[in-house]
């Protein structure tokens, strides 16, 4: 049974694994009580810092900011 990595529970949740890889770490999820609650936290403390800095993306960008973008060329942000 394949052992598990951060980089596999990070492409897991990612939803960047292959059809075969994710059914890999779905077996060794399935087989291994301690890769399940390593995945479980994972998720939590994910969920924490969204819950912490998702906010911060709908605020305004500061005019300072913009200024300095448009001085450089860069495209105004959305």
């Amino acid at each position: 049974m394949k052992q598990l990595t951060m980089n596999d529970i990070n492409a897991y949740m990612d939803g960047a694994l292959s059809p075969s890889a994710r059914r890999e770490v779905e077996a060794a999820l399935a087989a291994d009580p301690a890769a399940r609650e390593l995945l479980n936290r994972y998720r939590r403390n994910a969920d924490a810092l969204h819950q912490l800095y998702d906010p911060v993306l709908e605020e305004p960008v500061p005019e300072k900011m913009l200024s300095l973008l448009r001085r450089h060329g860069s495209p105004r942000p959305h």
